[in-house]
């Protein structure tokens, strides 16, 4: 496990997650996240257990989405050298006021944080 890969690893699956990659029963999954958020939303993804917040905005659409994404996280970040069991916390987090951006804790309590941009 490299930790200096983490930062890498999670945004390029953040980016991944919100861009034209994500195309679940008929429509981009980035599309409905933006609905929600457009509502004055805070939306939070925790990837180690696959909870969407707001719960209660949460579309058939969308948790289809989290499960395909998190099947294939361990493998995503083992190919940038990154062991999903030492990451105590993982989330996609867009809060109401700025951009979107990942986050992680890792088994030493040091935080790696990187805004994602989509790219649509």
């Amino acid at each position: 496990m490299k930790y200096k890969n983490i930062k890498s690893a999670i945004h390029n699956f953040g980016h991944s997650f919100v861009s034209d990659e994500n195309y679940v029963d008929g429509d981009y999954v980035f599309y409905e996240l933006a609905v929600i958020h457009s509502q004055g939303h805070e939306i939070v993804i925790n990837w180690l257990n696959r909870k969407f917040e707001p719960n209660q905005l949460c579309t058939d659409r969308i948790k289809k989405s989290i499960g395909y994404w998190a099947d294939g996280l361990s493998r995503h970040l083992a190919n940038q050298n990154v062991d999903v069991n030492l990451l105590n916390s993982l989330e996609f987090i867009w809060p109401t006021d700025s951009a979107h951006f990942m986050v992680a804790l890792d088994d030493r309590g040091i935080e790696h944080k990187k805004v994602v941009k989509y790219s649509g």
